[in-house]
């Protein structure tokens, strides 16, 4: 085996890739305006609002930045709990070889559609929905020396 790594991803790094992912999209920039208007808002009528408007005001403010994060951070524990423990990958030129217990699945690389790579982790994808994620602290010294071998492997095939 050229490679090998075993699959361990903290609740944290799914936060963290959550996270990131939703700030890059249209979701992330609509709760970057809502938050900045709420904070507008809280400023100019916070003082004169009855105790009704005043939660909501507070409730608005705090939305993106404290409750949002937090409901993200529960549902990467509920994540983290419900992946499967001790999964090895292991690649060589044949293709990624899949490893659980007692279990094994082997898939070539004419398979495997495509390699991500991004800033905290690399992503195998095992068909067009599906991938493993291996982060960099998984992945050690070797993200660009198996990142370029894989890329190699999948524009040969």
């Amino acid at each position: 085996m050229k490679y090998q790594f075993k699959m361990d991803i903290s609740a944290s790094e799914l936060f963290y890739i959550t996270m990131s992912r939703t700030y890059r999209s249209l979701a992330g920039t609509v709760n970057i305006v809502f938050t900045v208007a709420m904070f507008i808002l809280a400023f100019k009528f916070l003082g004169t609002a009855n105790m009704f408007y005043k939660i909501l005001i507070i409730f608005g403010c705090l939305l993106f930045p404290v409750i949002h994060p937090l409901a993200i951070y529960g549902q990467s524990i509920k994540q983290k709990e419900s992946m499967p423990e001790g999964v090895v990958l292991g690649f060589d030129d044949s293709g990624m070889h899949v490893e659980q217990g007692d279990k094994h699945e082997d898939i070539p690389w004419s398979r495997i559609p495509k390699v991500i790579k991004q800033k905290n982790m690399v992503i195998v994808m095992s068909d067009k929905l599906h991938g493993y994620m291996l982060t960099d602290r998984v992945l050690g010294n070797k993200k660009e020396e198996f990142y370029n071998f894989a890329l190699g492997k999948i524009n040969r095939d």
